[in-house]
């Protein structure tokens, strides 16, 4: 019987995913009879402790080309896994004979999966329309997820994951630039340092799958860049990953 492996063909490693699905596609060497298929993501939100993979209603050779959504913004682990035994708990753990996985992230995995989910979201201002004042506004929009973890546990207090901080890939951005004809001179852009932002925890009010699900959101408050005008401006937030550019915006009006 042949060596049994795996291979994950897409998404590739270091790749941006924007869209509302994401093709995963893999490959298997060997013998796949009795095997099953199982994807996983580190940032997978749906997981649960009876099945913390991607896939839990198809664990067939079926599985190795589907589009799940895979929604959270962030940059992912993903895995790609099979073995002869289906279920996680200890005794099929202990009883499975036939196993193989691909990807992961490096410096461990010999071919790692390591992708950028650009989702970027707006909380405040939640509506166009809103008004900002130069003099002094509060924006806040979506961090990626696992960016902070809950320690102790059941504490209520957030800080920053290390686990994730050292493989984040995604960047954010904002902008505001007048509605109308472009005008750089009343154009400004707002850089952020993420790590040093201040985040919190609040629900999401439009999650396609969870409305009102609780995520970690980015705060930036303080003055406006000077040389920007008053009126109606474009206000976007920016998320960039994998050499990507993914936006979300809203339509605000600036005054003094």
């Amino acid at each position: 019987m042949s060596a049994l492996s795996l291979q994950i063909l897409q998404p590739v490693h270091g790749s941006a995913l924007v869209g509302p699905t994401v093709t995963m596609k893999g490959s298997v060497s060997g013998d796949a009879a009795g095997l099953f298929f199982k994807w996983f993501s580190s940032l997978n939100s749906a997981a649960t402790a009876d099945h913390p993979e991607l896939n839990p209603l198809d664990h067939s050779v079926a599985i190795l080309n589907w589009n799940p959504p895979l929604p959270e913004l962030g940059t992912h682990v993903i895995v790609l896994a099979a073995t002869d035994k289906d279920g996680i708990d200890l005794p099929s753990v202990k009883a499975v004979t036939r196993s193989a996985m691909a990807g992961g992230a490096p410096p461990a995995a010999p071919a790692p999966c390591v992708v950028h989910r650009l989702a970027p979201k707006i909380l405040t201002p939640s509506s166009d329309g809103t008004s900002l004042s130069k003099a002094a506004t509060t924006l806040e929009f979506l961090a990626p997820a696992q960016w902070a973890k809950e320690e102790p546990k059941n504490s209520g207090i957030w800080i920053l994951d290390p686990n994730y901080q050292t493989i984040n890939g995604i960047g954010l951005g904002l902008n505001l630039a007048p509605v109308g004809a472009p005008d750089p001179a009343h154009t400004a852009d707002i850089a952020l340092d993420l790590v040093s932002l201040p985040f919190f925890r609040a629900a999401d009010p439009t999650d396609p799958i969870d409305p009102g699900k609780v995520k970690t959101w980015f705060r930036w408050a303080g003055a406006l860049p000077a040389n920007l005008g008053t009126g109606n401006y474009t206000l976007t937030l920016s998320a960039t990953g994998g050499g990507a550019t993914a936006s979300a915006s809203r339509q605000v009006v600036l005054t003094a």
